[in-house]
C-alpha cells in the first residue's frame, strides 16, 4: 500500500490521507488544497455522503476520524482505483491564486488567534508571542523544503501532485461559487445551498488586502516559492491580477 502511494504522492501517506476525500456513494475524490474553499466542498461532500439520512455533522469537517468520506490508506482502497489514469472515478480539487493564498495563510496562521500562532510559529522558528512581519514569514518558510512544509502552504502543484494525478476537474478560489455549483451538478451531491455560499470561519478577506502586504521583496518571495504553481495553474506573475 505504501509503495503505491508512492506511486502517485512526494509526501507520507498519512498525509495523502489527510488531504483525500472520497465520496463511496458518488465515486468521486476530493484533494484539498487548504487555504482554497476546502472547507465549504468537505462541508457539501460530508451531507451529501449521508443522502439525506439523519447525519449528525462532525464538530470540525476537517476531523477525519469523524468524517464520513474515505481515506484511500487507512480505508484500504485501490491505491491505482483512486489516482491512477485508469480510474473511473471523478477526481476534482480548488486551486487559488499563490499570492492571495500566501497572504490568506500568513492572516489566519501566524497573525490570527493566539491558539493557530502556538502552534505554527515556532515550526518556523519563531516565539509563539513573537510578532511576525509577512516578509519574515515568507523568508522562514523559503528555508523549508516543499515537503516539509505545512499544508496550509505548501505549494499547490505538490500538494496535488500535478503531473503524477490528472484531475477531471481543477475549480478555481477566485470563482468558487459557480465552479462548486459545477462540480455538485456533474456529480450529483445533494446538499442545502446555504452550504455551498455560508462562509467559513477561516475567511481572511485576502484578495481585499494585497496592495496592503505586498511590496517588491514580498513579491519575489512569493514568485521563487510558487513559481511551478504560476507556471501549471495558469495564474499571472503580475501581482495586479491576483
Amino acid at each position: 500500500m505504501a509503495a503505491g502511494v508512492r506511486r502517485y504522492f512526494d509526501y507520507p501517506r498519512w498525509k495523502v490521507d489527510y488531504l483525500t476525500h472520497i465520496s463511496r456513494r458518488h465515486r468521486a475524490v476530493f484533494v484539498e488544497v487548504p487555504k482554497a474553499g476546502c472547507t465549504v466542498v468537505k462541508r457539501v461532500m460530508q451531507h451529501s455522503e449521508h443522502a439525506g439520512a439523519p447525519f449528525e455533522p462532525p464538530t470540525s469537517v476537517h476531523d477525519r476520524a469523524e468524517s464520513p468520506l474515505g481515506a484511500p490508506v487507512r480505508d484500504g482502497f485501490d491505491i491505482d482505483e483512486v489516482f491512477g489514469p485508469d480510474s473511473e472515478m471523478f477526481r476534482f480539487a480548488f486551486v487559488r491564486n499563490p499570492y492571495s493564498r500566501a497572504l490568506s495563510c500568513y492572516l489566519e496562521k501566524i497573525v490570527g488567534e493566539q491558539w493557530l500562532r502556538d502552534l505554527r510559529l515556532p515550526r518556523l522558528g519563531f516565539a509563539p508571542d513573537e510578532q511576525v512581519s509577512f516578509a519574515q514569514f515568507l523568508e522562514r518558510v523559503a528555508d523549508q523544503p516543499p515537503a516539509q512544509m505545512d499544508i496550509h502552504w505548501a505549494p499547490q502543484s505538490l500538494l496535488l501532485s500535478l503531473g503524477k494525478v490528472s484531475y477531471g476537474f481543477l475549480g478555481r478560489f477566485e470563482s468558487f461559487h459557480a465552479d462548486l455549483s459545477a462540480v455538485v451538478e456533474r456529480v450529483g451531491f445533494e446538499a442545502p445551498g446555504h452550504l455551498l455560499t455560508e462562509r467559513s470561519a477561516h475567511t481572511t478577506d485576502a484578495g481585499s488586502k494585497i496592495a496592503q502586504y505586498y511590496d517588491d521583496h514580498t513579491v519575489r518571495l512569493v514568485r521563487q516559492l510558487y513559481g511551478e504553481d504560476f507556471a501549471r495553474l495558469g495564474y499571472g506573475v503580475d501581482l495586479r491580477f491576483a
